[in-house]
Order: C-alpha cells, then structure tokens, then sequence
C-alpha cells in the first residue's frame, strides 16, 4: 500500500498501472478499496480516483473479491463504470452472486434507500444489457438479486415512493426475461415471517414488503398474509 500512496502523491501514472498489475488480487482488493476512500473524501477527487480505479480494472480483471464489496449507494456509484466494463456486473463470486445480490442484501445502516432508481435509470437511458442479464441471475440459493431483497433484506421500513416505483420496473424488466421461480417458495415466505416478528411489526396485507411479494409472485397479498401465518 505505501509503494501505492507514494505513487498516488508523485502522479506516476504508468508506474502506478504497473504496480497495481503486479500486485495479487488480494492486494489489488485493498489499493481499490484505498483509492475509493480517496475518492469518498469530496467532489474535487471523486473523478480522479474513480478513473484510476477503472483504468486498474479495464487493465486487469474485476476482482472477485470486491464483488461483495458493493453494498452501498456509494460503493455502487464509484464502480458503476468499473462494473459496466466486460460484463463485470455478470461476473459472480464463489456464491454465484453478482454485486447486485450483495447490493440488494446490505441492510445499509444509513438513511439512503436502496437504489432502485439509479439502477432503473441505467436500464432506460443506457445500453445495459448486462446489467438486465444480472438481475436475471441466481445464485447458490436460487435467488435472483430482488429475491434477495425480497425476502432476507432486514430493513423491512417502506421505501420512498420513486424507490418503490423503480423497483416494480424491475421486477417486471426481470419478470420479460425469465419466469418466475417457486423453488423453495414456502421456506422464503416463512423467513419473511420472521424478520416480521422479530421487529414486532404486523403481518397484514398493507406491509409494504408483502405487497411487492405478492406483486412478484403474481399473487393476492391477503394470500402471502396467509401462507406466512
């Protein structure tokens, strides 16, 4: 890391290129995750770190490890051209998970909401084929990334509504592609079940959560409410 920082303060691009290429992927994990710390400092730095990060990125690989890394509003739009670069936003770890598996998972302790709408927004006004093909993807469990969401994001408070609007895009941008999986279907609502009980909240068919269930599945809600209890 200090043969990395000395390079960053004498603007040694090349050498800074050959360093981070030499290095392992467990190294290259840490010089990206320094260079996004950097880049989270202020608006001044942000595109600088950013582009050096995507430059190290386009240069080698996405590594796998930094997959499980996006888990914030932040960390998402720091990658984001990283992630857009050689179908990086397919590429899947040792889980079969994509970043927005981990994305969609985080409980984010902050006030920001998921971004549904950013996500949405990259879909609409991009060519993002990749990004479509990864919200399509299943990992170990069986899950696609609003799978995740759905039924193991513990931050069960309502999302505002542009992020609850972009998330039923989504789910109806992945419902176009693939049908809809019902695997283990009676084991996921019951988890629900229980993230719903165990932050004393009711299980009734204005629960926002069980609404976007119910949309997904196809399914009356006073159905889902059922089947919970």
């Amino acid at each position: 890391m200090q043969t990395l920082i000395d390079l960053l303060s004498k603007n040694e691009g090349v050498a800074l290129l050959n360093h981070y290429l030499a290095s392992k992927e467990s190294e290259n994990v840490v010089q990206l995750a320094y260079l996004f710390q950097q880049g989270m400092r202020g608006l001044p730095t942000f595109d600088y770190y950013q582009q050096l990060a995507t430059l190290f990125i386009e240069s080698k690989s996405f590594p796998t490890a930094l997959i499980a890394q996006i888990k914030t509003n932040d960390t998402l739009s720091f990658f984001t051209p990283a992630l857009q670069l050689k179908e990086n936003f397919n590429k899947t770890d040792h889980l079969q998970r994509n970043a927005l598996h981990y994305l969609f998972a985080e409980n984010q302790r902050t006030a920001n909401s998921l971004p549904f709408n950013y996500l949405r927004s990259m879909m609409l006004f991009e060519s993002n084929e990749t990004l479509r093909s990864a919200l399509c993807q299943r990992d170990d469990k069986n899950l696609t990334p609003i799978e995740v969401y759905l039924f193991f994001n513990k931050k069960l408070t309502a999302l505002p509504p542009h992020e609850f609007t972009a998330l039923l895009a989504l789910i109806e941008i992945e419902s176009k592609q693939q049908a809809v999986d019902t695997t283990n279907y009676i084991a996921k609502i019951k988890n629900i079940g229980k993230l719903c009980r165990s932050q004393a909240l009711g299980i009734s068919s204005d629960q926002q959560r069980l609404i976007l269930i119910a949309i997904y599945f196809s399914k009356p809600v006073t159905e889902i409410v059922n089947e919970i209890n």
